[in-house]
């Protein structure tokens, strides 16, 4: 038994699909704030639905300008606006560069010259054209895909394998259409070209439904991280960084392992907000905070906790000294401090610190502890390293 497919049945089943995804895309594109991505994955799917209305009216109207030339133009423009809408998602919902713009616009005229030129001699002309371009541009999604590693890993895998797979599906196209030309095979070519069109709509749907999950993931990652962080400095905020220290040391009182708890708070941090004005404050903040992520470790666990404190978990080894880490902590914000985008700031800061030991029930006891030799510091003149019970380390 032969297979036999009702073309028009097939290709109406295709401009549904793709009008109905295409505006659930808008919807999504109209609720969340007109995230121009979303509109651009929506007109790719009414492209694609126009095109294919268009190509499939051939057998009812003898107006190859309109059924040939403006089919195509449509078919081809979707994968671009697909591809338009991935370049907009990894650069931002709002921001705007015009030099993709450019490359976009001459892309669709030099595909469209193109087009102009070969679709009145052979229909099928026309359809290798296309296939060929929508190849190469899935290509060139796959591969804008694999260094967009701002992207959501799982998403972005899946997008890149049904991309792969569309574009091998569309060079299968360009593969059946040459052997027809050549008489190199006898099969049925519209028959496979039917067969080529059901794997494509069936390809299409899936990829504009990951397409959401591309961009809600992202959204997740970044209200996590906004939940996570502290705004200004991107050092973990309060809440986080109490999760995070209760984990190390849940994990040092089991392992056996050494520890210790950091609080840092600069000293005279008002006069500078006062004489220098907020922004200079901010700036010094984030000052401190760059210092702190370039002088310990990606192990090392640093929040800030309050206005002009922080803090920080060190997972210690046998050959670490907590006298040394704080003193260069120390001696780097003072250096840096000094002067602060052209402004005299003239920064310090004091440290308390304290190791694990035996008698820690809790985290909170060591933030206790350390909070304590804090202000030990503070009241010994500031400047200062106060470190548990030891001598304090004043800075040289």
């Amino acid at each position: 038994m032969g297979f036999s497919v009702h073309l028009p049945t097939l290709i109406m089943l295709s401009v549904a699909i793709n009008l109905m995804v295409g505006s659930l895309l808008w919807a999504i594109y109209y609720l969340r704030g007109r995230q121009h991505y979303f509109l651009l994955w929506a007109l790719a799917c009414g492209a694609f639905a126009t095109g294919s209305l268009l190509a499939g009216a051939r057998a009812f109207v003898d107006a190859p300008w309109f059924t040939v030339f403006m089919g195509h133009a449509f078919l081809g423009l979707s994968p671009l606006l697909l591809l338009a809408g991935l370049e907009r998602f990894a650069r931002g919902a709002t921001h705007r560069i015009q030099q993709p713009r450019y490359f976009f616009r001459v892309t669709l005229a030099g595909y469209l010259i193109v087009l102009f030129a070969v679709f009145q001699s052979d229909p099928l002309s026309a359809r290798l054209l296309t296939a060929l371009f929508s190849a190469i541009i899935f290509s060139f999604a796959i591969y804008c895909l694999a260094f967009s590693a701002s992207q959501p890993a799982l998403p972005r895998r899946i997008l890149q394998i049904l991309f792969a797979l569309h574009g091998m599906l569309m060079m299968v196209q360009c593969l059946v259409i040459a052997m027809n030309w050549m008489g190199i095979s006898q099969a049925n070519t519209d028959t496979v070209l039917r067969l080529v069109l059901i794997n494509h709509t069936l390809l299409a749907t899936a990829t504009v439904l990951v397409l959401p999950l591309l961009a809600f993931t992202r959204s997740e990652s970044q209200l996590r991280a906004l939940a996570e962080k502290d705004g200004l400095t991107e050092l973990l905020n309060h809440r986080s960084f109490f999760q995070e220290g209760i984990r190390v040391f849940e994990e040092a009182s089991t392992n056996g392992t050494p520890m210790a708890v950091l609080m840092l708070d600069l000293d005279y941090f008002k006069e500078v907000n006062d004489r220098w004005g907020h922004a200079a404050g901010d700036e010094a903040l984030q000052m401190v905070a760059r210092i702190l992520k370039n002088e310990l470790r990606n192990e090392d666990i640093i929040g800030r906790i309050g206005g002009e404190e922080f803090a920080v978990v060190l997972p210690l080894s046998g050959e670490e000294s907590v006298r040394a880490i704080t003193h260069r902590l120390l001696n780097a914000i003072s250096h840096e401090g000094a002067n602060v985008n052209g402004m005299p700031l003239n920064l310090s800061t004091s440290i308390g610190g304290i190791e694990l030991t035996e008698h820690h029930h809790s985290f909170s006891d060591l933030m206790l502890q350390a909070d304590s030799a804090l202000y030990r510091a503070k009241n010994k003149g500031r400047n200062r390293v106060e470190l548990g019970d030891l001598m304090p380390l004043p800075i040289q």
